[in-house]
């Protein structure tokens, strides 16, 4: 017998709704990067790279040259695949945020063309420079486009979308999408690409964006039922059913 998908309900597009029904997420992301804000008030730019530099070893090093990748395209290949299976609407606006998050990023990118670390050090604190830990000549980014932080933005666009998207479980998949998003930031520090006030423009970038999507994807069609449906649901309700299973209610 195929499993049959009660009828959705598009969520409530009131914003107190939302804010009640995400209170969570939002409230650890807007505390962190209010907490990262105050770090880039008080201190002097690139402290936190020193500091975090320091940690270095080569099971974080590991860890954070793969953790990096989750604010990279394979991210949000994976999850638009997700979300194919469960809502088509949703995989098409991760698609969507992606792109919004690259275009709106590398512009202001060309705008403020703001050294990367390594090229600020360089040139401003070379004894500094020669003192840290550095990686692999491959891996060194001499660039002009430090600011903001391309790899945070899409992280915290990519996984504040999904947080905002799944219904259940809530908490669970908040916890899970906020660790995920910090974790690319960090890794982008832990690498020597970014600045404290690059993540932190990032993070907040790629939340505002997140937040606009998920308004703007149910202003499309709310009731259309391909959009809503996912393939998996679409191909269980092309399968035959037998005479005591229940009918589709959609």
């Amino acid at each position: 017998m195929p499993f049959i998908r009660r009828h959705f309900t598009p969520p409530s597009l009131r914003f107190r709704t939302f804010l009640r029904a995400n209170r969570f997420f939002l409230i650890g992301v807007l505390l962190l990067i209010l907490f990262n804000f105050y770090l880039v008030l008080t201190n002097q730019q690139g402290d936190e790279l020193i500091a975090i530099n320091q940690l270095r070893t080569d099971r974080l090093d590991r860890l954070f040259i793969a953790g990096t990748m989750l604010g990279e395209p394979i991210a949000y290949i994976v999850v638009i695949i997700g979300f194919l299976m469960y809502r088509i609407r949703t995989a098409i606006f991760v698609a969507l945020t992606g792109a919004a998050v690259g275009v709106i990023t590398g512009l202001l990118k060309l705008y403020f063309a703001e050294a990367r670390p390594m090229r600020w050090f360089f040139d401003n604190f070379e004894a500094t420079w020669h003192n840290l830990n550095l990686f692999d000549e491959s891996m060194r980014n001499w660039g002009d486009t430090s600011f903001p932080s391309g790899h945070s933005a899409s992280a915290f666009a990519l996984f504040s979308f999904v947080s905002l998207n799944v219904r259940r479980p809530k908490i669970l998949v908040s916890v899970l999408c906020f660790l995920l998003a910090t974790e690319v930031a960090f890794s982008r520090m832990y690498l020597l690409y970014h600045f404290l006030r690059d993540v932190t423009a990032g993070a907040f970038l790629g939340l505002l964006i997140a937040v606009v999507m998920f308004f703007l994807q149910w202003k499309l069609a709310p009731d259309n039922r391909v959009l809503n449906d996912g393939i998996w649901w679409t191909s269980a309700r092309t399968l035959p059913q037998s005479k005591n299973s229940p009918t589709d209610q959609e």
